[in-house]
């Protein structure tokens, strides 16, 4: 029974080891960009939830929305994502909305970079 024990643990162990990493590659904006981003949309820097995107080097892809930051940003609320592109050494809105056609989507952000921000579509 205890090499039956010893025997699971393994394979639960290999198994963990050989499954595909599902692990998302996009990462939280440095400070500069923080800033930068949440200026394109026209929010206090505390007032946007910011992620960029991975997935390319350049250009660099992210997308911004509104978070709660206390009574400043209550005015400020909305439900969508704007996503921006940063061209030429600025940060350059791209498209926004609350849903989007996955057509619409793709024809303005690369489905690899939307899929990496978490961007659905339908």
């Amino acid at each position: 029974m205890k090499r039956f024990g010893v025997a699971l643990l393994l394979s639960v162990v290999a198994g963990a080891l050989l499954a595909p990493a599902m692990v998302t590659a996009q990462r939280k904006p440095t400070a500069k960009e923080q800033a930068q981003i949440a200026s394109v949309v026209r929010l206090p820097a505390i007032c946007a939830k910011v992620r960029v995107s991975t997935e390319t080097k350049k250009p660099k892809w992210g997308k911004v929305s509104w978070r709660r930051g206390g009574s400043q940003c209550e005015p400020l609320a909305s439900n969508g994502v704007t996503v921006v592109k940063k061209s030429s050494g600025s940060w350059r809105f791209i498209t926004a909305g609350s849903s989007f056609t996955c057509g619409e989507l793709f024809s303005k952000v690369p489905k690899a970079v939307a899929t990496d921000l978490k961007i659905s579509c339908t």
